[in-house]
């Protein structure tokens, strides 16, 4: 567990929903594309405080990249706005991005705020989306 899980109930919600689910597939990673060295992480963000946003997933850093190439592909799943009374304004992002230089977006889920169903349906897809990027071990041009 977490920081922030216990000062938001959609973080505590996530992190028992997903970490577990997150670990599950690193095997999975790990076979597909044995050049990456997968793990999950989490971990709370903010300007004004740590406890505005929430971030989770999975990262996957390649080996024997080019300087000019990024080291990292990630499954980044953000709850943003925990600072916010009312839960209306707690935005949820799910997306498979590249680390620096490239910065590109491979795949990314639309959602309706707050909905963590539509994150738990979006899930299949980004997960596969992240092994292919991370076998195929360069951002789609």
């Amino acid at each position: 567990m977490t920081v922030l899980s216990h000062t938001h109930p959609l973080a505590a919600q996530l992190e028992n929903d997903l970490l577990p689910l997150f670990r599950a597939a690193l095997p999975q990673l790990s076979a597909a594309a044995p050049q990456v060295l997968a793990s999950v992480f989490a971990f709370s963000s903010g300007s004004a405080d740590a406890f505005q946003a929430y971030h989770l997933g999975i990262s996957c850093l390649l080996d024997n990249v080019a300087d000019d190439q990024p080291e990292e592909v990630a499954l980044l799943v953000s709850a943003a706005g925990l600072d916010a009374d009312l839960d209306a304004g707690v935005q949820l992002s799910a997306q498979v991005v590249w680390g620096q230089p490239s910065g590109a977006v491979e795949v990314q889920a639309d959602m309706p705020p707050a909905d963590v169903a539509a994150l738990h349906a979006a899930l299949p897809g980004l997960l596969a989306a992240l092994g292919a990027a991370a076998r195929r071990g360069t951002p789609r041009l």
